[in-house]
């Protein structure tokens, strides 16, 4: 319960600062606070949205963004994200035996691309490509990221973000190599 109300009011403390902010000047941060799924099913079968057989998550915040606007087609993100694998899901084509904490940082480039696609200002899609390092338990791997993704902006300060990225370890030998995660997140612009 603790934890809900932290999360609350955080959420109402951005919030207010980032509808208080009524400059000219373009709001250049934008925090993000979500959930993430990883398939880490390592299967060819076909079925990446099975959620119930293939997606470990928790039922809680998840992840975290910070991104920095460095012009209307490119930014920088680092994102950290916690998880749980799961022993009665695969886990790279195996079952493992007991469940695994999984600890993950990223640092992205993004480049949105909507601006020159689709004159929907509230829809803001791009691609992000860059690097992690991801650990369960006491093991790590680090891993090149690339993916796509879209904002959408219900207030100008204020949207959510939908996301899919493909993690590719440099190590092919541990129980989280190559695996795919998705989020979603709450976003405030400031």
């Amino acid at each position: 319960m603790k934890n809900l109300i932290l999360v609350f009011l955080l959420f109402s403390t951005f919030a207010v600062v980032a509808q208080d902010n009524v400059t000219n000047e373009k709001p250049k941060w934008i925090l993000g606070f979500g959930v993430n799924f990883i398939d880490n099913t390592a299967s060819k079968n076909g079925k990446y949205f099975n959620v119930s057989d293939q997606w470990n998550y928790l039922s809680t915040v998840s992840k975290v963004s910070v991104e920095r606007v460095m012009s209307e087609q490119f930014s920088i993100e680092v994102s950290g994200g916690i998880n749980r694998l799961s022993s009665n899901k695969k886990q790279n084509d195996i079952f493992i035996d007991e469940d695994q904490n999984y600890l993950g940082m990223d640092l992205n480039g993004k480049f949105y691309f909507g601006k020159s696609l689709f004159d929907l200002p509230a829809f803001d899609p791009y691609l992000v490509a860059g690097f992690g390092i991801n650990s369960v338990d006491d093991t790590a791997n680090q891993t090149s990221n690339f993916g796509l993704g879209f904002n959408y902006w219900f207030k100008p300060n204020f949207g959510l973000r939908v996301q899919t990225m493909g993690k590719y370890g440099f190590t092919q030998n541990v129980l989280l190599n190559n695996h795919i995660q998705h989020s979603a997140e709450l976003l405030f612009k400031f």
